[in-house]
C-alpha cells in the first residue's frame, strides 16, 4: 500500500474534524444515532483515501454508500436514495476491481491520467442525453420531485464523476468540487428547518468540499510523477 496510506497533518485534520464536529453534535443534541456516525465517519475516510489514490477508499467507500442510501430514503430524498443504490453502491465494486488492475506497485497508487478531448465529447454528449431524460422521470406525478432539472443536473454529473473515478481520471474532482458545495447548501437548508440528521450530513460536506480541493491537487501531483 505504500505511501498511498500514510496519513498527513491535513488528513488527520479532516478525519478528526468530521469525527469531532459530530460527536460535539450529539453532545449538543443529547443524542447519537449510530447509524449516521458510522455513515459520517466511513465517509470522509473513504474520501480521504481516494484523494491519495489509494483503493482501500472503496472497502469504507461500500459501507457509506449504503448508510447514506438509507438515510436519503429516510429523509424523503427519494432522487439522493435511488442513484446511491442503484449507481453508487454497485460502482464501489466496479472501482475496487479497475483499480486493483490499474495500480502503481511502486507506492500503492491508482495510476491517474487527464481527460482526453475525445472522451470529453464523448461524457458531455451522454449528459445532454441524459440531464432532460432524468429531468422528465424526476417530474412524473409518482415521483413529483419539487426541483426536477435541479436534481437531474446533479444526479447526471454525479453519474459522470463516478465514472471518472473508477477510470482514474483527475479532472473528476472538479465536478465533485461543485457538487459537494451544491450538497452543503442542501443540508444547511435542511439543518435550518429542522431536519433530522441534517447537521451531520452538513458538517461532513463541508469537509468534503475541502477533501475535493485536496484531491484535485494530489491527482495533478500523481500524473504529474507517473509522466515523467
Amino acid at each position: 500500500m505504500g505511501k498511498s496510506f500514510k496519513f498527513n497533518f491535513f488528513d488527520w485534520f479532516l478525519i478528526a474534524g468530521v469525527v469531532g464536529m459530530s460527536i460535539i453534535m450529539a453532545v449538543v443534541n443529547k443524542h447519537i444515532d449510530i447509524l449516521d456516525f458510522i455513515g459520517v465517519c466511513t465517509g470522509i475516510v473513504n474520501l480521504v483515501l481516494c484523494a491519495k489514490g489509494n483503493i482501500l477508499n472503496y472497502a469504507f467507500g461500500i459501507i457509506y454508500n449504503a448508510i447514506y442510501a438509507y438515510t436519503a430514503f429516510s429523509t424523503s430524498l427519494y432522487a439522493d436514495a435511488a442513484i446511491y443504490v442503484a449507481y453508487y453502491l454497485p460502482m464501489q465494486f466496479v472501482g475496487w476491481f479497475n483499480w486493483k488492475k490499474n495500480s502503481n506497485r511502486s507506492n500503492g497508487t491508482v495510476n491517474v491520467r487527464h481527460l482526453s478531448w475525445r472522451m470529453a465529447f464523448i461524457l458531455l454528449a451522454i449528459a445532454a442525453v441524459l440531464l432532460p431524460l432524468l429531468a422528465k422521470i424526476l417530474a412524473l406525478p409518482v415521483i413529483g420531485d419539487a426541483q426536477p432539472w435541479t436534481d437531474a443536473a446533479t444526479t447526471a454529473a454525479s453519474i459522470i464523476a463516478m465514472y471518472m473515478m473508477v477510470k482514474a481520471i483527475a479532472e473528476q474532482w472538479y465536478i465533485w468540487l461543485i457538487l459537494d458545495i451544491l450538497q452543503v447548501i442542501k443540508w444547511l437548508t435542511a439543518t435550518i428547518s429542522g431536519t433530522e440528521h441534517a447537521e451531520m450530513w452538513l458538517i461532513m460536506f463541508s469537509f468534503y468540499t475541502a477533501n475535493a480541493v485536496y484531491g484535485l491537487i494530489q491527482w495533478n501531483r500523481i500524473a504529474k510523477t507517473e509522466n515523467k
